[in-house]
């Protein structure tokens, strides 16, 4: 280092001192002080500690038990309907297999609201469904029954509340429609139709 880089630094060193000498030697605020305090030695009574858990923990399992009846409750009955048949399918029944069956597009959506009906690439019809708390696309098999081929959960409405039947599908849903889809949706026509035929092919 030459001389004047020497004469350079310490004229630095000699300005920083004097603009923060004076913050460096500050006494430490009373707050920070006591966030470094050590904490004071708690001494906890085991047996009593023990006690109130095992009390806690009867009634949190009891009371998980009930939350997880209700819960299971709530879903099978506003979950869409729908069932094993016993041949490794899942199938719509009740509410969602009737309107499968009748209920047009263009009508005005109950519990149930279906919303697109198409010829799948295998040549079944498939119709795509909503509930307040599901949706779905099912496609008619050879033996009459709605085979589901995807299935979702929808959000609440805004606010938490129950969603409207006719809402827009699900993005799963949509992209099953797609996979399936051989050519355009029915029209009105088509679909009264092929409703007119029982769905045959």
């Amino acid at each position: 280092m030459s001389p004047e880089d020497e004469i350079t630094l310490k004229a630095e060193r000699r300005r920083m001192a004097a603009a923060f000498d004076a913050v460096l030697h500050e006494p430490v605020p009373d707050r920070l002080t006591a966030l470094l305090a050590a904490p004071a030695p708690q001494v906890v009574d085991l047996g009593a500690a023990r006690a109130l858990r095992r009390g806690m923990s009867s009634w949190a399992a009891w009371g998980g038990m009930a939350a997880t009846l209700l819960l299971g409750t709530l879903l099978g009955t506003r979950l869409a309907q729908t069932g094993d048949d016993g041949q490794g399918r899942l199938v719509a029944t009740a509410a969602i297999a009737r309107a499968l069956d009748q209920q047009l597009a263009s009508a005005p959506a109950g519990p149930v609201a279906v919303q697109v009906s198409f010829k799948a690439r295998d040549g079944r019809y498939c119709r795509s469904f909503s509930t307040a708390a599901a949706a779905g696309l099912a496609c008619r098999e050879a033996d009459g029954a709605w085979a589901l081929q995807q299935l979702a959960t929808v959000d609440a409405g805004p606010g938490g509340g129950m969603r409207q039947a006719a809402s827009a599908l699900p993005p799963a849903v949509l992209a099953a429609i797609d996979a399936r889809m051989s050519g355009a949706a029915l029209n009105a026509d088509q679909e009264r139709a092929a409703r007119d035929a029982g769905w045959r092919p």
